[in-house]
């Protein structure tokens, strides 16, 4: 192969695997600024400061919430960069509870995000949202 076509392919190579240069790994506060919640008596995130502990392998993200301890895995997208959907399910006052987050970095040690979260068992059910802001803190 001559050494143009080696350039070509190693370009080419460069574009269609992408390279997860920025690692997110690291302790975060996130920063709840707006609660919702249709249920009486389950709160979750009531606004205030929460430490959390990401940990990123290649496209992977684990979220682990420093309170509860329950991890929240996700991929980050290629198509999207610093666009990551992390999804927890859990048990809670006798049901389940399922959550989305969605987080975008806006740069590699801040962020925004936002959650919906679903409580059921089987005869009721209730859930909410709650969005937030990230910062990294080491």
């Amino acid at each position: 192969m001559t050494l143009s076509r080696r350039v070509i392919v190693a370009g080419l190579l460069a574009i269609a695997c992408p390279a997860y240069a920025q690692d997110y790994s690291g302790s975060w506060t996130g920063t709840v600024t707006d609660s919702s919640s249709t249920c009486k008596n389950i709160v979750k995130a009531a606004p205030g400061d929460y430490r959390l502990t990401f940990t990123q392998e290649g496209d992977q993200l684990t979220i682990v919430p420093n309170t509860s301890l329950r991890p929240y895995w996700g991929r980050l997208e290629p198509a999207r960069p610093g666009h990551v959907q992390v999804r927890g399910t859990y048990p809670e006052d006798g049901g389940l509870i399922s959550e989305d987050v969605t987080v975008t970095f806006t740069g590699p040690d801040s962020g925004e995000g936002q959650s919906a979260w679903r409580w059921a068992n089987a005869w009721h059910q209730c859930g909410g949202r709650f969005r937030f802001t990230l910062k990294k803190t080491e």
